[in-house]
């Protein structure tokens, strides 16, 4: 009888050295590196402002603010508060010394001018415990925060909030049937926002509107469970589903525009094994779309980026001195400047430009019910 050998596939550049040097030809240089903490740690959040401020999670679900100057990252301070899961990061747009985060226990607002106090705490409804919110995001006016919660009795919520009242405004619930994974709302129009579910939907709202039924512009089925969803441009959005496959979906029309699963994407980085490689995330940089990806296989160091040119993925940059499975990033187009971090804990800011130059951004809410007849959130 033949012994029967398992023969495991080990993930590998498809081309040769110099063949990925002269591919990825784009070339970013590690500007500088810091480790959040001497002890193993995991950041999978992080949020970057336009003057260079940087926050990011921990496991302990503590939070660390830096400011990128040049080629050095400097701690501003350590923010502590939440006792269950942190879930998500984000600046104010307008005022990038307020920082919100969102998790398991409600959402809180924090000023990093004050060593890290937490300045504002966000309720629910009387008599309603907090939800736990898996996602959250403010308007490009900083006036406007949404949060969406996981699935609470057979109802997944996309609550708001103006940033000056901590009652809410009020709320979607029958727009999701499981966990909100995603809340971003566009970076130009205040009233549209777009949110992914593990249900498999992607959907856009006219916020404007006065039922969550006529706000619910677009309804799209990516026929996957979301985990990442970003703007690309005025109506274009890019979603990560949770088996590394990228859609671009056309949010003025409610019609999908490209797919690309995870083999093509592995092809594209010049990787053998697609089960190895993963998805980062997917932003814009002169106008086309930019895809970073990486592969656990050999030592997790593996992190490129492709951009979409026409049909076609093109490979961009080879990020070379990567020393760790990436599992964010934050693209800041004024300075072409690229942060990741991940698994190892590192915060890696990458420029095609050592002398880096940071530079320094200087209708009325209505209260009402959550469960008013679904009112519109203003």
């Amino acid at each position: 009888m033949t012994d029967i050998i398992e023969n495991e596939e080990i993930d590998k550049d498809t081309v040769t050295p110099e063949e990925l040097d002269n591919l990825f030809s784009q070339k970013y240089n590690l500007l500088t590196e810091t480790a959040v903490t001497l002890k193993k740690t995991y950041i999978n959040k992080l949020s970057l402002t336009k003057s260079l401020n940087l926050a990011v999670s921990l496991l302990d679900n503590s939070i660390e603010v830096y400011k990128i100057e040049k080629s050095s990252i400097s701690q501003v301070c350590k923010l502590s508060g939440h006792q269950k899961a942190l879930t998500e990061l984000v600046f104010s747009p307008k005022e990038d010394y307020l920082l919100y985060s969102a998790g398991h226990d409600g959402i809180k607002l924090w000023d990093t001018r004050t060593s890290g106090l937490c300045v504002q705490e966000y309720k629910e409804e009387e008599d309603t415990p907090a939800r736990p919110y898996d996602a959250m995001d403010i308007s490009c006016t900083g006036r406007v925060i949404c949060a969406g919660s996981q699935l609470v009795q057979e109802d997944a919520y996309i609550v708001f909030w103006d940033q000056r009242n901590p009652q809410p405004l009020g709320g979607y619930w029958n727009s999701h049937t499981d966990d909100i994974t995603q809340v971003k709302f566009h970076k130009e129009k205040t009233e549209i926002l777009a949110t992914g579910s593990l249900d498999g939907l992607l959907n856009v709202y006219n916020l404007m509107e006065e039922t969550e039924d006529d706000a619910l512009t677009y309804s799209m089925n990516v026929e996957n469970s979301v985990e990442k969803i970003t703007w690309l441009n005025e109506n274009h959005v890019a979603c990560i589903t949770q088996s590394n496959d990228l859609q671009t979906w056309d949010a003025g029309t409610g019609d999908i525009i490209k797919t690309y699963n995870r083999d093509k994407i592995a092809r594209s980085i010049k990787r053998h094994r697609s089960d190895d490689c993963y998805l980062v995330d997917a932003f814009t940089s002169t106008d086309n779309m930019v895809i970073l990806a990486g592969s656990y296989g050999g030592d997790g160091t593996v992190l490129r980026s492709v951009t979409e040119m026409g049909k076609k993925l093109q490979p961009t940059t080879n990020f070379t001195k990567n020393k760790q499975v990436v599992r964010c990033c934050s693209y800041d187009d004024d300075h072409d400047l690229l942060v990741t971090a991940g698994e190892s804990g590192l915060i890696s800011v990458w420029n095609t430009d050592s002398g880096l130059e940071p530079v320094t951004i200087t209708k009325k809410l209505k209260n009402q019910s959550l469960h008013d007849k679904r009112h519109k959130p203003y």
